[in-house]
């Protein structure tokens, strides 16, 4: 691989950049109308703008772990180097968004049940999810051999997304304190909503592409410092 080649691999897109500028654009719109337009809630008052950004992250966080088993499920089957990076980018973006949702749900838990933590269902399955997304990485970290270490955190994954119906089904299918979705939210507040959805998935798609194609370019380097060096030729014998 020639040196110019190997710069042009490693190139950030201009397409990637666009796609970072646009997602900014809309998340601070979002933003805005979570915090200005949006009127005023009945029961929660300005305490339900903390609901467009909280349920926005929770959502898309358990997508992305159904996301991440899909693109594990993909690396187990086809066993390639770039469905493992694609994997751990997608676990790490999913990570941060299962942390923001737990302790964005404690913080919303305070002014509303009185305490931090309350043993929900659906807060219970979060912090399991998290805990197990912890491990996926500490998987990683304590397996030498990189492959049996994708394989291995690639069916922590797999768990993971199987939680993930059960989570969102919690508020029916157990006892819990935690305020289901509403059919009949007002147009305007499920407008607001829907938009700091699309802003968040936005987000965890620019998150997810950024670290791929870092990944890759990691990758990229790995395969060429593994390559063996050509002999500089052998000596003439007279």
């Amino acid at each position: 691989m020639s040196a110019s080649s190997t710069d042009s691999s490693f190139r950030r897109p201009v397409w990637l950049t666009v796609f970072g500028w646009i997602t900014l654009v809309v998340f601070l719109v979002a933003t805005y109308y979570a915090l200005f337009v949006a009127p005023t809630e009945v029961t929660q008052q300005e305490l339900f703008r903390v609901t467009y950004t909280h349920a926005s992250v929770a959502a898309i966080g358990l997508l992305g772990t159904i996301v991440t088993g899909v693109l594990a499920a993909i690396f187990l089957w086809r066993g390639r180097r770039q469905h493992d990076v694609r994997t751990l980018a997608a676990a790490e973006v999913t990570i941060v968004f299962l942390a923001i949702t737990l302790f964005g749900g404690m913080i919303y838990s305070k002014p509303t049940l009185g305490a931090w933590w309350a043993w929900d269902a659906r807060l219970t399955l979060s912090a399991i999810m998290l805990v197990l997304m912890v491990g996926y990485f500490v998987i990683r970290g304590i397996i030498s051999d990189p492959v049996r270490a994708g394989r291995v955190s690639a069916v922590v994954a797999l768990v993971v997304a199987a939680g993930a119906p059960l989570n969102r089904a919690a508020t029916t299918l157990f006892r819990t304190v935690h305020p289901a979705r509403s059919a009949e939210m007002p147009s305007e507040l499920a407008f607001v909503l829907a938009l700091n959805m699309v802003a968040m998935l936005l987000v965890f798609v620019w998150f997810f592409l950024e670290r791929s194609h870092i990944g890759m370019a990691e990758a990229r380097l790995e395969a060429v410092a593994e390559q063996p060096e050509k002999p500089a030729g052998e000596a003439i014998r007279v």
